[in-house]
C-alpha cells in the first residue's frame, strides 16, 4: 500500500497517501457516512475515485425501528453490480432496531481482498426486513491505499 506515516508540524503523527478528490491532502482517514431513515432503500452511498482500504465500520441507531427484525449490511459493489449483490465488508449485520443512541461496531471481513476498494468500486447499503421508524447513520472509515 502507498500509505506512509509522517510527522506533522505539531509533532503528532498522521497517515499520508496520494491526493484524491475526497481527501485532497492525501492525509489521514476518509470517513464515509450513510444516514438512513425508515424509507431508505438499498442504495450506493460512495464511489471510490482511487484505491482505498476499509479500516472500520461503525454506526449509531438514533431511533430504533419497530417493525420486527431489520438489519443492514454494508457491501462493496463493483460497477454494474446491484447493492444487494455486492461483497459484504463485515461479518454479522448492523441492527437498525437495536438500542437507541447506542453505537455498534461491525467486525470486518477476515478476507483481505474484501476490504480493498478499487477505483470505481462503490459502498452500498443493503437492507433486510422492514425499517418502520428507524433513523441513524453508519460510517465506513477508509484509508488511501
Amino acid at each position: 500500500m502507498s500509505v506512509d506515516i509522517s510527522q506533522n508540524p505539531d509533532s503528532s503523527m498522521d497517515l499520508v497517501g496520494l491526493s484524491s478528490l475526497t481527501n485532497p491532502s492525501g492525509r489521514g482517514w476518509v470517513p464515509v457516512t450513510v444516514n438512513y431513515v425508515a424509507t431508505t432503500a438499498d442504495s450506493t452511498f460512495f464511489v471510490a475515485d482511487r484505491a482505498y482500504v476499509v479500516k472500520a465500520i461503525r454506526g449509531r441507531v438514533d431511533v430504533a425501528g419497530t417493525g420486527g427484525a431489520c438489519t443492514v449490511q454494508i457491501r462493496k459493489t463493483p460497477t454494474a453490480t446491484a447493492p444487494a449483490s455486492g461483497t459484504a465488508l463485515h461479518s454479522g449485520s448492523f441492527n437498525i432496531v437495536g438500542t437507541a443512541n447506542a453505537n455498534q461496531s461491525l467486525t470486518l471481513s477476515t478476507t483481505a481482498s474484501d476490504l480493498l476498494l478499487a477505483p470505481g468500486d462503490a459502498l452500498s447499503y443493503d437492507l433486510t426486513g422492514t425499517a418502520t421508524s428507524a433513523v441513524g447513520s453508519i460510517t465506513v472509515h477508509l484509508s488511501p491505499a
